[in-house]
């Protein structure tokens, strides 16, 4: 048998294993030793601004302290901020930062949130809870020194006692390290809810991010109604206008009529260029201080001025209104526009130019939207099929508003949408 003497290893190489398996078996001792550590001169610091803060509500009572109060309070989120940071670097914990007082515009709005903001006062109550867990950490920290060198140095030492000694010293040295972590575990879980966004601003923050999300959805569906309307008449009307320049057979020449193609094409692009930099617009200044002029909506007056152009292009489209719709509220008018807009528009991309008619029917407490083309003639001529997102939107903006959405072929081989909105009660 063969025996193999290992060579001796580096001389630190036993302390580097003895880190290691501290590291292994707690992992970030380091970051939560060094918080501990930390705590206790920012616990001296933050009880030295608590004496500044009732020096100078006692100096309010001569008239001389408001603005030492105000200045204490600015110093105190300063802080918190400061504490967010250790928080989440040393800690791990998820901390959001808060809403700045310099972001709001003017001294007054920046002096009242200072004051009447929760978030200042809980910045405090966690400036409080640093000190007291700085004075349990020091109380912590010295009384288990103590007790150590009292072991070590006030007992004599001998074969029977050491053994005994030994193990109460590694027992105040263990009991020491429990109530550390201990302080620091109730630190972590206390900074969230002291140093976090309070319930009421977090309600706040997902309500303004709802209203965001759904101006953003409402802004790409009439981006998508306007930009995919204005390019089907587009191109429906350059495709008649070269018809009509390049003739076939004995057909005239139509200037008069090509002109006029191109007049819309032209209308339709500049209100296409239009919504679009609207749209822009709104996202480049969203979160910010300013907001765009906002641009007034379609209603069933413009109804007139969509369908003209088409009737040029050279889909024949009726326009039929029955019963007072005048007195229909602007937002179910808007919604209206755009199902004739989104049902023409499909009739053109899936149909050609087959006979369609638009109806707008006021009834007692319901406004009826129909949009029904006849048979397509002529397939040849399709601008191209569209990404399906149209009716999908229009089926979301229905159920909104309490109504329905159907589309479906016809009989006589066409294609039907009708949209069924309730008028009463909307404002």
């Amino acid at each position: 048998m063969t025996w193999t003497t290992p060579l001796p290893g580096p001389p630190g190489q036993p302390l580097r294993r003895v880190r290691a398996l501290l590291a292994a078996a707690r992992p970030g001792w380091r970051r939560r030793a060094l918080y501990a550590l930390a705590g206790l001169p920012l616990g001296a610091l933050y009880l030295a601004l608590f004496l500044g803060l009732f020096g100078s509500v006692v100096a309010v009572v001569y008239g001389v302290g408001v603005l030492l109060v105000l200045l204490v309070l600015a110093v105190a989120r300063g802080f918190a901020g400061l504490e967010r940071r250790l928080a989440r670097g040393l800690l791990g914990v998820a901390i959001p930062d808060g809403v700045r007082v310099r972001d709001q515009r003017g001294v007054i709005r920046r002096v009242l949130r200072l004051v009447l903001d929760a978030s200042t006062w809980r910045a405090l109550g966690w400036l409080g809870a640093r000190v007291l867990i700085g004075a349990a950490t020091l109380a912590t920290v010295f009384f288990g020194a103590v007790a150590f060198v009292a072991l070590g140095w006030a007992t004599d030492w001998n074969v029977l006692t050491a053994v005994p000694l030994l193990a109460l010293m590694a027992a105040v040295v263990g009991l020491t390290l429990v109530v550390l972590e201990l302080l620091v575990r109730l630190a972590a879980a206390a900074a969230p809810l002291l140093l976090g966004s309070a319930a009421e601003q977090r309600i706040a923050e997902l309500q303004q991010s709802s209203r965001r999300l759904a101006d953003r959805n409402r802004l790409a569906r009439d981006l998508h109604d306007t930009i995919g309307h204005a390019l089907t008449a587009s191109l429906l009307q350059a495709t008649a206008a070269r018809r009509t320049l390049v003739p076939a057979g004995d057909r005239p020449v139509q200037a008069d009529f090509a002109r006029q193609a191109l007049e819309h094409i032209e209308t339709n692009t500049r209100t296409a260029l239009s919504e679009l930099d609207r749209v822009l617009s709104v996202l480049r200044t969203e979160g910010g201080p300013g907001s765009p002029t906002p641009f007034a909506p379609p209603g069933l007056a413009d109804l007139d001025d969509l369908l003209a152009g088409l009737r040029d292009g050279g889909l024949p489209v009726a326009l039929v209104v029955d019963g007072d719709v005048e007195e229909v509220p602007a937002t179910l008018q808007e919604l209206a526009y755009r199902v004739v807009q989104e049902g023409t528009t499909n009739v053109l991309r899936h149909a050609g130019c087959p006979l369609t008619v638009a109806q707008v029917a006021r009834g007692e407490d319901t406004l009826v939207v129909r949009v029904c083309n006849e048979r397509a003639s002529q397939l040849d001529s399709r601008p191209g099929p569209g990404g399906g997102r149209g009716l999908a939107g229009l089926r979301e903006r229905a159920a909104a508003a309490g109504g329905t959405l159907s589309a479906q072929p016809t009989p006589s081989g066409g294609f039907e949408l009708c949209v069924t909105l309730p008028v009463a009660g909307t404002a």
